[in-house]
Formats: C-alpha cells, structure tokens, sequence
C-alpha cells in the first residue's frame, strides 16, 4: 500500500478512536461572589433578517413602478437597500428582549458570566451558588 494511503488509513482511525472516546457531560459547579449584573438588549436573529428580506421586497417592488428602462433599475436597487435596511432596524428594535448577564468570581479566582432572562433576586456582593450549570443565591 502507498505511503499517502496508509498515512490516510491512520488518519481516519485516529479519528474514529477519538470519537469513540466518553467525556462526561456535567455542567459547571462551584460557589461565588456576584461582581456585576448588566442589563443587555438582544434582537432576535430571525426577525432582524426577515425585516431585511420584507423591506427590500417591498422596496423593490415600489421602485419596479417608478419610471421605466434604466431609472427603473436604479430606483429598484436604490429603494430595495434602503427599505432592507430600514426593515431591519425596524425589526431588531420591535424584537428585541432584555437578558441579563451576571458576572460571578467563583472561589476558584476564575470569573464566569452568566445571562439570565428574568432580573435575578441578589444584587452585586452576594454569594451565589452553580450546581450543574445552574445559578442560584447561596443564602438560605
């Protein structure tokens, strides 16, 4: 067999052998000290590129309508980035939730942050506690 088939063979076996390999898939936990919470402003993904896809389909379609030959054209592809942008915004302003990310100093000195959806119960300096990628108050 050919140096660069073996070589392949191995190859692919390593990478079979690697796959095959368990890593135990448990979440984070330790104990803490919140250092900050920060209120964050997210837009939906989805609806940011459907605001884009319906404003230029609409700007489009108006500036179709306006004139004829190559002003046509212009307008078409002017009115279509226009509303495409214009869209957009629209629709990251109107599908924008609030999160919120809590920044905690676990005893082991490493920080991790942590984003929650509703406003949590402890503010900055309280203990905290993560069990299995879960945050929680400490105090009892």
């Amino acid at each position: 067999m050919p140096a660069p088939f073996r070589l392949l063979l191995a190859l692919l076996m390593a990478a079979a052998l690697s796959a095959c390999s368990s890593v135990p898939k448990t979440g984070f936990s330790g104990e803490g000290t919140v250092q900050s919470i920060r209120e964050l402003s997210e837009a939906s993904m989805l609806a940011t590129l459907a605001g884009a896809i319906g404003g230029a389909a609409i700007g489009g379609g108006i500036g179709a309508s306006v004139g004829s030959g190559s002003g046509q054209v212009l307008a078409a592809s002017v009115l279509s980035v226009v509303t495409g942008t214009l869209g957009a915004g629209a629709a990251q302003w109107l599908g924008a939730r609030t999160r919120y990310e809590v920044l905690v100093r676990f005893d082991d000195g490493i920080d991790r942050a942590y984003k929650l959806d509703a406003p949590p119960a402890y503010k900055p300096g309280a203990k905290v506690r993560v069990t299995d990628g879960m945050l929680e108050s400490a105090a009892r």
